[in-house]
């Protein structure tokens, strides 16, 4: 499973890419600072997830998240933001988000999230 993480804290992305590559499942991790490094690596990558952080330098990533559904239909997006309010969360979903976390608080569980999408033992429910 290839995963791109896009985020402009160097601190996060690179505890996300250790914490990510250490699943069993995960084959490749790739960073993006911003959107027109996600852009280009999404075309190149093909990854099977996308972690968005929602404050980017170089634009509104939201918007990111329908032309990469569109592009790649059976790529997962999970959203992990410190802006974590209401309107947020419905903006990202109506986009085409799979997940929302808060990254104060729901760190841990994107964790559990992508440990049960990379892990092929993983039970799976048919939901």
């Amino acid at each position: 499973m290839k995963i791109l993480v896009v985020d402009d804290s160097e601190l996060i992305r690179l505890r996300l890419v250790r914490q990510i590559a250490a699943l069993p499942g995960v084959e490749r991790v790739l960073t993006a600072s911003g959107c027109m490094l996600a852009q280009h690596l999404m075309a190149s990558l093909q990854p099977a997830l996308v972690v968005l952080d929602l404050l980017l330098p170089d634009g509104d990533p939201v918007r990111l998240i329908p032309q990469f559904k569109l592009d790649h239909p059976q790529l997962k997006v999970a959203v992990l933001t410190n802006d974590a309010t209401d309107y947020n969360r419905r903006r990202c979903l109506q986009a085409g988000a799979d997940w929302f976390f808060d990254k104060s608080t729901e760190f841990e569980q994107l964790l559990a999230q992508l440990r049960q999408l990379s892990d092929p033992a993983f039970p799976r429910r048919n939901s």
